[in-house]
């Protein structure tokens, strides 16, 4: 009996590794493939290609992942935050394979060769000018080149150090530091911190404020951040309590 039941768990396996595995790209238009991963064919397209080459297989297995299902699979979970709906839409491979493969592509995804193509911050002359003048036509403030906040990610709560994750409002995330520019695209990025540390420390030990306190980025650009930050010659804060007139219109 229990060899028989043995005998039964590997054929499940079998059928579950070389089941049939749908072919997204040509079965669904791009409105159910934005609806369900976010981006069209197109899109998916252009994000494997980004990719193609560190997601390659060395195998000659005919089941082994294409570049394309990897990324498929990825913006799956990134787009619903779950693994099990991974395998519900009859993707093919197991959960142990969708776990690496999601960590694989993400890993490729963040090469700083691929993060420099789309996060980069301005500091010749041309670039920070033409934001100045984008973000002058939103409200009339001069020599601004970018906004700068945190934002918390939640995550679930690590193995280790969990404390240090837990942020002011009680649940545990890390705190990403982003700045944005007038069109509303990220200049900008620090993703590392706990969610117990303070905007202004994510600042202080950021190369954005190496940048600028050397003077990599040219004189006259500053960023504009609300009253977590300390207010510095390239860093605008509000007043805390402005009086009428200058100061009230400068925090409106």
């Amino acid at each position: 009996m229990a060899a028989r039941e043995k005998l039964h768990r590997h054929h499940l396996r079998l059928r579950w590794a070389f089941r049939e595995r749908k072919d997204v790209l040509n079965e669904l238009d791009d409105r159910e493939l934005v609806k369900r991963y976010r981006l069209d064919r197109a899109g998916i397209t252009f994000v494997t290609d980004l990719v193609r080459e560190r997601l390659k297989r060395p195998t000659v297995r005919n089941k082994a992942l294409s570049p394309e299902m990897q990324v498929i699979i990825t913006l799956r979970y990134l787009a619903t935050g779950k693994m099990q709906q991974c395998s519900a839409d009859d993707l093919g491979p197991s959960q142990q394979t969708i776990s690496r493969v999601i960590s694989d592509t993400l890993e490729a995804l963040s090469d700083n060769a691929i993060l420099s193509l789309f996060i980069r911050f301005p500091v010749t002359q041309l670039e920070t000018q033409r934001r100045k003048e984008e973000f002058l036509q939103i409200a009339g403030f001069p020599e601004v080149i970018g906004a700068i906040d945190g934002t918390h990610v939640r995550i679930v709560a690590p193995s280790e150090y969990e404390a240090e994750f837990v942020n002011r409002k009680r649940y545990h995330s890390i705190n990403v530091q982003f700045v944005f520019d007038a069109r509303y695209h990220i200049i900008d990025v620090v993703a590392k911190w706990p969610g117990s540390v303070h905007d202004a420390r994510i600042l202080a030990q950021s190369g954005l404020c190496t940048i600028f306190e050397n003077g990599i980025v040219p004189a006259g650009c500053h960023l504009l951040g609300d009253s977590g930050y300390p207010s510095k010659k390239w860093l605008l804060t509000p007043y805390l309590r402005p009086q009428p007139g200058a100061q009230s219109s400068y925090n409106r």
